[in-house]
């Protein structure tokens, strides 16, 4: 009893008018401090005396503070004051306005060594609201650099709805090395977090395609528009391959509206399996139009083993080749190979898109119900029969072909009746 009356007698004198007034004048004040001697030990009589200490601590910290406290280094990665026992670089050992007696208000706390984490024109949520607490502790941890948990898991806390992206069937590689491959965990100069710009973030793996696009003298025009490559790409997961946000044909056609319509009963054979990437390149190509291959750029163009690549890539290039042929193509009169004599003109070699519609045609073989010429809309009036066919475009009076019946004249119907 006497000692605890001494104890109280002695805390009272500390905190006097005479002496440390406002030590104790806090919001928190550190439980220890309900006895001075909790911490502090007298070396000298009396006290105080001038320039000279007569009190000391009566152990260094951090062996003062473990006194109380549960020691740190138990786990893998300690904050370098808690691991070096510098426990008042933080905290006031007697009391303070803040929670947990620190000496300064969170974020000013840490930005006071971590100045760099907000000097950026977007911050992460946390970080602009000073809580650096919600994704680290403040002591130590076992995972660097002093998170709370591992991986993603602590990212997921907050973006749940990219974990539920992640169960989709094609997922974005880059995400296997975490989310700080592509953001950053502090703040940023691009929008979301972005250690860089798109497309320029995407080009550091994506090289290939970056390089393409730099050189390529005709580039898709979604790669250029504000979201770049996300324009097209789902950046963390998609059902699609690619990552595309639905499939191949249809995330084409919200752009490119007017390609396929209702009126094209057939369409080409790519656009029938969903794909247009088979003639175009989706991101750049050195040929207009995005083409994957060589095409000629006007109606007319004569016959070279590179001038309709494009085409014969697919289609087999007999059809044009060879003057006669009894199997090479159906577009012959007898064995006379028409689509020979049409491409094949060192002169006057025909495009494949002054008959054909490249996409999807009402007419059979694709065959275009018009062209555009110039500044005519050629019609083609084209008529299939079971061995052969008829056409009446602006270019020649009408003409037939026939398989099996070479000469053959054009089925003409007579004039409908007036009146």
């Amino acid at each position: 009893m006497l000692v605890a009356c001494r104890s109280a007698l002695a805390q009272e004198s500390c905190v006097s008018a005479q002496c440390h007034a406002t030590l104790l004048k806090a919001k928190t004040v550190h439980p220890a401090t309900e006895s001075c001697e909790s911490c502090h030990e007298s070396v000298a009589k009396p006290h105080p005396q001038k320039a000279k200490k007569t009190f000391k601590l009566s152990a260094e910290p951090p062996e003062l503070c473990e006194g109380c406290h549960e020691p740190f280094g138990k786990k893998a990665q300690v904050h370098p004051p808690a691991k070096e026992g510098m426990c008042t670089t933080c905290h006031d050992p007697h009391a303070s306005n803040q929670p947990d007696l620190l000496l300064e208000p969170m974020p000013k706390l840490c930005t006071s060594c971590h100045a760099d984490v907000t000097q950026f024109k977007y911050l992460h949520g946390p970080v602009a609201s000073g809580d650096c607490l919600s994704c680290h502790d403040a002591h130590e941890s076992d995972t660097p650099p002093l998170l709370k948990t591992a991986g993603e898991s602590l990212c997921f806390g907050c973006h749940g709805d990219v974990q539920e992206l992640l169960a989709k069937k094609n997922v974005h590689p880059a995400i296997s090395s975490g989310c700080t491959t592509c953001h950053s965990p502090h703040g940023a100069n691009n929008p979301v977090l972005m250690e860089a710009g798109v497309p320029q973030l995407c080009y550091q793996c994506h090289d290939p395609i970056g390089a393409k696009i730099d050189k390529g003298p005709t580039v898709h025009a979604a790669v250029k528009d504000g979201k770049g490559c996300m324009t097209c790409h789902n950046p963390h997961a998609s059902d699609y391959p690619s990552l595309l946000p639905r499939p191949q044909e249809a995330s084409c056609l919200e752009c490119h509206k007017s390609i396929v319509t209702q009126s094209m009963t057939l369409l080409h054979a790519p656009i029938k399996e969903g794909k247009c990437t088979p003639c175009h390149d989706p991101h750049a190509s050195q040929y207009p139009r995005l083409l994957a291959q060589e095409f000629p750029a006007g109606p007319y163009a004569p016959y070279t083993d590179q001038q309709y690549a494009l085409c014969f890539s697919c289609h087999k290039r007999d059809m044009v080749e060879y003057p006669d042929t009894s199997i090479a193509t159906g577009f012959r009169d007898g064995e006379r190979n028409l689509h020979y004599l049409h491409v094949n003109n060192k002169q006057k070699g025909r495009s494949c898109v002054l008959c054909h519609a490249m996409h999807g045609s009402s007419a059979p073989d694709l065959v275009a119900q018009s062209v555009t010429f110039g500044k005519w809309t050629l019609p083609i009036k084209f008529v299939k029969t079971e061995t052969g066919g008829s056409c009446a475009p602006g270019c020649h009076r009408p003409l037939s072909y026939d398989r099996k019946n070479p000469g053959k004249k054009p089925e003409t119907k007579p004039p409908a009746k007036t009146g």
